[in-house]
């Protein structure tokens, strides 16, 4: 794909469903043109990607900061209040254990298709993911886009969805275990699992366009429905998800740091067990209700 300059940044469409490389920029010091540049370019790839950056924690939330209201994840979902004390909005996804305790969450396992706090009333806007350790294989982190997930959909769907809401199970994971706080219950129905109640389809507070919305297909339900039909209609969406034309795959590289919209993408993480350390710090902005 031809590299696109904007305001002096270097944009090059990685020529899947979505994602760019961004280079030409030091996201130390962005200028109020190469931030306008720079959210553009979010909003038309919807994932953003910057090799070799070289970003302390404190540098990497003042940069997030610049792009909205930092949300850290909350509070059962961490395995520590505060990691750095000079940059307490970072978290840290990891499966390093030191000292007998992990430093960070999610393990090693596979992640399925989520997109992140979608648990919450008001979900993340977007999420910032920075590469401190990887292993030399394993870990990679897929994307889709559900701008183009929505389109695909059959007339006829798009028409009925467009009324529909779902539940976002807030109980387990997205590698199937329990949270903090939710060991308690024992039903697998989605219909009596915890989580908020948001549109099927959205509509993206700064760019209008709508995408559909998912939560993590483990407790899904769409409200109104008999448990048998929910079940279908879901399955029926998910099958949109992580078809090739949709999906672009980052392949982790120390130093990588990625960016992405959680309003109009779900991502995924490959399993890595055994594969030696991986360590990402991450923060997240606020973003608004779903609608």
């Amino acid at each position: 794909m031809a590299t696109i300059e904007l305001a002096g940044l270097r944009i090059r469409p990685t020529g899947a469903g979505l994602a760019a490389d961004v280079d030409g920029v030091d996201l130390r010091a962005l200028t109020d043109g190469e931030f306008g540049a720079l959210r553009r370019a979010l909003h038309d790839h919807l994932v953003l990607r910057f090799r070799g950056y070289s970003i302390d924690d404190v540098e990497f939330q003042h940069l997030a900061g610049r792009f909205g209201e930092l949300y850290a994840s909350p509070g059962y979902t961490r395995s520590r209040a505060v990691y750095n004390p000079a940059a307490p909005m970072v978290t840290i996804v990891s499966n390093v254990v030191e000292d007998g305790a992990p430093i960070g969450e999610h393990g090693d396992g596979e992640l399925l298709w989520h997109t992140d706090l979608g648990f919450e009333e008001v979900p993340s806007a977007l999420t910032f993911l920075l590469a401190r350790e990887v292993p030399a294989t394993g870990g990679n982190t897929s994307f889709a886009n559900m701008y183009k997930a929505l389109d695909s959909l059959a007339p006829a769907t798009r028409e009925r969805i467009a009324r529909l809401k779902s539940k976002h199970q807030a109980s387990h994971s997205s590698y199937g275990a329990k949270r903090p706080g939710f060991r308690d219950i024992e039903t697998d129905d989605p219909r009596e699992l915890p989580g908020p109640i948001h549109p099927l389809v959205r509509t993206h507070p700064e760019t209008g366009r709508k995408a559909l919305y998912l939560g993590r297909r483990f407790g899904g339900y769409v409200p109104g429905l008999p448990l048998a039909k929910s079940e279908a209609l879901l399955d029926e969406l998910w099958a949109a998800v992580d078809r090739p034309e949709h999906v672009w795959t980052q392949q982790w590289q120390v130093g990588d740091l990625v960016i992405w919209d959680n309003r109009c993408t779900m991502h995924r993480r490959d399993p890595f067990t055994g594969q030696g350390r991986r360590r990402m710090h991450r923060l997240m902005t606020k973003g608004e209700r779903p609608v």
